[in-house]
């Protein structure tokens, strides 16, 4: 299958067969794999310092697994990361069922199973990947402030929940604005509320947006999921 995107996966266990194994299965989805540096009783350290879609944890083989579930609840980056639960025994199993694997790999193990899984993850790991993603683009767009100002800007990126932008002139943080901009190709003008996160006072905005219309908010997702694809395809 092509793959849409480049997928992080970490991998938690002390099987090295199983690291081998899943990282030359994984290559044919375009996942990239790490293998964690495990801490006797402790979360790994890597989700704190990387953003990972997907998590292969060996249930087997880990016996203190509590800890990289805390440690992914409190982690904006990776709390919905999908898990792969890799289990034999039965109370490795149950364990895995508890504390919310997303699928299981059934021991013995072999390439075939892990491709099974990784066939049924890989939409979820993908949705994961396209909730980070911005698009560069250069698009016109107007800002009109609560004076009712109008500021003719163009966006640096996109993503579905905010932007960065330039802008003529500064603005100030928390600052309430109304956005309309055209789309390319798309049908009517997306028009939505705005508040300012950041402004580095050169010309440079960022923006939280929240779209004034479910369908307004449908079809930029239904643009950024389009551009998504294209910019994957060049990965690839």
């Amino acid at each position: 299958m092509t793959a849409v995107a480049e997928i992080q996966a970490l991998v938690v266990t002390k099987d090295s067969g199983l690291v081998a194994t899943f990282e030359e299965i994984s290559k044919e989805f375009g996942i990239r794999s790490q293998r964690s540096v495990l801490h006797n009783g402790g979360p790994t350290p890597e989700l704190g310092n990387a953003k990972f879609e997907a998590l292969l944890i060996d249930f087997d083989t880990v016996m203190q697994t509590e800890p990289i579930f805390s440690t992914l609840r409190q982690s904006p980056a990776n709390r919905h990361a999908v898990i792969l639960g890799v289990v034999g025994a039965a109370e490795s199993r149950q364990r895995a069922r508890e504390q919310g694997a997303t699928f299981l790999v059934e021991r013995p193990l072999n390439g075939e199973a892990i491709r099974r899984v990784l066939q049924a993850a890989y939409g979820l790991m993908t949705r994961e990947r396209r909730r980070y993603f911005r698009c560069a683009a250069e698009i016109p767009l107007q800002l009109v402030r609560d004076s009712g100002e109008e500021l003719e800007c163009k966006t640096i990126n996109i993503s579905s929940n905010g932007m960065a932008v330039s802008t003529p002139s500064a603005l100030v943080t928390g600052e309430k604005l109304h956005i309309a901009m055209r789309l390319p190709n798309a049908g009517s003008p997306i028009r939505a509320q705005a508040t300012v996160v950041w402004d580095d006072k050169h010309g440079k905005t960022g923006l939280s947006v929240e779209c004034l219309d479910p369908k307004m908010q449908l079809e930029l997702d239904s643009w950024l999921d389009a551009q998504f694809q294209l910019s994957a395809g060049k990965q690839v």
